[in-house]
């Protein structure tokens, strides 16, 4: 059983010194609490829009038009990522220092700059490859409706897609798996293993296999598995998250500036 010891500051509150498996499972109460929002927020809203005029029937009917709405999806997602790093949050504050392989400690300045030069190039490299399985007709790669809703369109997108893509989603991913999660699993078997474990799961969160059944979805979740890898040997040799975060950052930004490139390029 896992140590208790007492909060310093306030006295009376007590924590366990290490990651419990109830941590691991905080996306699952963070969706719960998400969508006990959802359900408030629209409680809410269903009143003020009959007293504007609107009929509960026209709300349904125009609720899926509204969801397929990128900027609506954007924030959406990043109110998501918010409820879930309020609980890691909660979770780095109460165990000991020690208990976490990383954190959001400080980090040497060029460490960070070559990590976000790595991750941009690293996604450079995985379209180049992605262009040429497809150019040789080894595997075809067909964009799914639901990643469109996280290209930007009009300009005024431009900041939310950078804020909830590069910004708040690798922050965050960061946190669990690299924070979190792999600080988890090296207490229940060895190291190696946990970062392959944990990279493994951080691939499969994706969904890509899913939303792309066939070959191409499992080249895409192993290029996500190996952004998981990089990451949680950054994680273990800085003892700091921010280098994965910054090389999740530039490797997401990079697949996002090329998006925003993409017309003027043809």
């Amino acid at each position: 059983m896992s140590a208790v010891v007492e909060d310093d500051t306030s006295g009376t509150w007590r924590r366990y010194r290490h990651v419990l498996w109830t941590d691991v499972l905080s996306p699952a109460w963070a969706s719960l609490v998400f969508f006990a929002i959802l359900v408030a927020a629209l409680l809410v809203a269903l009143p003020l829009l009959q007293r504007a005029g609107t009929s509960q029937a026209e709300f349904y009917r125009l609720a899926p038009t509204l969801i397929r709405q990128p900027a609506l999806t954007q924030l959406l997602t990043a109110i998501s990522d918010l409820v879930l790093l309020f609980f890691l949050w909660r979770i780095a504050r109460r165990v000991s220092d020690a208990a976490l392989v990383a954190r959001y400690r400080p980090a040497r300045r060029v460490v960070l700059i070559i990590a976000a030069l790595g991750g941009m190039a690293l996604a450079v490299l995985t379209m180049i490859a992605i262009a040429q399985l497809a150019s040789h007709s080894i595997v075809q790669f067909h964009p799914k409706p639901d990643e469109q809703l996280f290209a930007p369109g009009p300009a005024y997108q431009y900041p939310i897609v950078i804020f909830t893509v590069a910004l708040v989603a690798p922050f965050v991913e960061e946190f669990y798996f690299r924070g979190v999660l792999l600080s988890w699993l090296g207490r229940k078997i060895t190291l190696l293993p946990a970062v392959l474990v944990s990279a493994l799961l951080f691939g499969l969160a994706h969904l890509r296999f899913v939303s792309h059944p066939g070959a191409e979805g499992w080249v895409l979740t192993g290029i996500i598995v190996l952004v998981g890898l990089v990451n949680a040997v950054l994680a273990i040799r800085t003892r700091s998250l921010w280098p994965p975060f910054f090389f999740h950052a530039g490797y997401n930004s990079a697949l996002v500036g090329v998006t925003l490139l993409a017309p003027f390029l043809r």
